[in-house]
């Protein structure tokens, strides 16, 4: 079992003024950048995207052709991403809603 953390020797241990000067330099940085998803290698083209799956292109189809051209993105990713944009944009019917 491990043994609880010792908050007042940590506090006697630590150098407060040099901890706030670390903290001081981060400020003053660019954080580190956020790692990217599928969402955001989507969202440029998502309009385009939503448009040929409504004419009937598969999304396994549009995820090989956005392979092809450098964005290897699986079809489970654009189904559920562009999916999530479509709930958000267009509320379901109520009928659609008691049959779910």
């Amino acid at each position: 079992m491990k043994s609880r953390t010792d908050y007042a020797e940590i506090i006697a241990k630590t150098n407060y003024t040099e901890l706030s000067k670390k903290l001081d330099e981060l400020a003053k940085q660019e954080p580190p950048s956020q790692r990217k998803s599928a969402a955001d290698a989507i969202a440029p083209v998502a309009d385009k995207l939503r448009e040929l799956h409504a004419k009937g292109w598969s999304f396994e189809k549009l995820a090989e052709s956005m392979k092809e051209m450098g964005c290897p993105v699986k079809a489970s990713a654009l189904r559920e991403q562009l999916g999530k944009a479509a709930r958000k944009t267009k509320p379901r019917s109520k009928a659609a809603a008691r049959n779910a």
